[in-house]
């Protein structure tokens, strides 16, 4: 599959695949109008897109999620996306292009499923300013006017920094010149930024659309928009040498070491062919042994994972295991003493009462005593963590070699 040829003697750079995943817009914005008709990539299609590129683009890559909406806007596909590349695609970095209302609502789920960086869009630092370039906004289902708007925009862009920092996402601000409305704002904007925290500051030209309300606002000559990269860069060496500088994330997203991806070469690819070819000469792999139908005790806090020492365990949960579910049947406490605690077993009768009928009990460590009485009875200690039900299915099917 080819995405352009890499020149050689060339510095491998950064593969960015943007894709367009909210449907639904946040902020109206009178420069560029949101289009309910535009083509929306869905949750299968950006993991096909990224599969492929993975598997066909050599070097690092990005994913970055952008309109035509509010990322956040539309958290159901957007955070399901986040979690499939960490779970499958570890090694991808992702970001989100958001305008900032919506941050604190998703900050956990943010940051639980891995999220690279976030690119806020700030394109005016007075509300004048910012009601010439926002027509208005749809936020927590109300339509809300241009004023309402603009003071929401500005708002929540501080404090939208504000919480990354807190979390220590790697931000960049996007600011897209518009060169009669907000040109003379650029340093104002990129003092913010800097002050806030953000690690870098992207300016963009204004192109004019059609349709577009700020139809008159101009596109910038090369000239204005080299000032304004000027203006902002000062700002933020200004801001560098006050602190010191150590590896920023958002260095990788720069647009000189960024590459984009071709979507449409990557439409065209059957992910299949991107497989490596099977080696003949290598031996089938075995299927998985059969469960072997059991009881099994576990020491867990909620039934989640196995997250307990068998001594610090205040009860056991047990399992039945057949070829076909894994059941809990209930719980059995554990004898409240000293000793137990000492060296999980306290009282052997009373803990083998606990136990009886079972062919294993998994804990996350077991003291000698504890192995030497369960060997002495035929049931097998597993020491192990992890998620109850895999560990279960890895026990009853004999998988797991490590055991005390």
């Amino acid at each position: 599959m080819s995405h352009g040829p890499t020149p050689s003697g060339t510095q491998l750079g950064i593969w960015r695949l943007r894709v367009a995943a909210a449907p639904r817009p946040l902020v109206l914005r009178r420069d560029r109008p949101f289009d309910d008709a535009a083509p929306v990539v869905d949750v299968p299609d950006v993991m096909r897109y990224v599969a492929t590129a993975r598997a066909s683009l050599r070097g690092p890559l990005v994913l970055e999620i952008d309109g035509p909406g509010d990322p956040l806007a539309s958290p159901e596909s957007v955070l399901r996306i986040l979690a499939l590349v960490r779970e499958h695609h570890p090694d991808v970095l992702t970001g989100l292009v958001i305008h900032g209302p919506l941050l604190a609502e998703y900050t956990e789920e943010l940051e639980t499923f891995g999220l690279g960086y976030l690119v806020l869009r700030v394109d005016a630092a007075s509300q004048r300013t910012a009601e010439r370039l926002v027509g208005g906004a749809i936020y927590r289902a109300e339509r809300l006017e241009r004023s309402v708007a603009a003071r929401l925009v500005l708002d929540e862009t501080h404090r939208a920094l504000g919480i990354a920092r807190r979390h220590t996402f790697p931000v960049a601000i996007r600011t897209t010149l518009v060169p009669t409305v907000n040109a003379g704002e650029i340093e104002r904007i990129a003092e913010g930024a800097a002050k806030g925290g953000a690690e870098r500051m992207d300016i963009v030209p204004h192109v004019e659309m059609a349709d577009a309300p700020l139809l008159r606002g101009g596109t910038p000559t090369e000239a204005e928009l080299e000032r304004a990269r000027r203006e902002a860069d000062e700002v933020f060496a200004r801001a560098a040498r006050k602190r010191l500088r150590g590896p920023r994330v958002t260095d990788w997203i720069s647009p000189e070491r960024c590459r984009a991806v071709d979507v449409d070469a990557l439409e065209a690819v059957d992910v299949l062919r991107t497989l490596p070819d099977p080696d003949v000469f290598e031996q089938p792999a075995q299927m998985l042994p059969r469960r072997r139908a059991q009881f099994v005790a576990v020491a867990s806090r909620d039934g989640t994972l196995v997250d307990e020492t068998l001594a610090a365990a205040p009860l056991l949960r047990i399992y039945a295991i057949t070829q076909k579910q894994i059941r809990c049947l209930g719980t059995r406490h554990l004898e409240e003493s000293i000793l137990r605690r000492r060296d999980g077993v306290g009282d052997a009768r009373t803990f083998l009462r606990a136990v009886v009928g079972c062919r294993a009990i998994v804990s996350t460590g077991f003291s000698q005593r504890a192995v030497t009485l369960l060997r002495a009875v035929g049931i097998r200690p597993v020491a192990i963590g992890g998620r109850v039900d895999e560990v279960l299915d890895r026990v009853a099917r004999g998988t797991i070699k490590q055991s005390m």
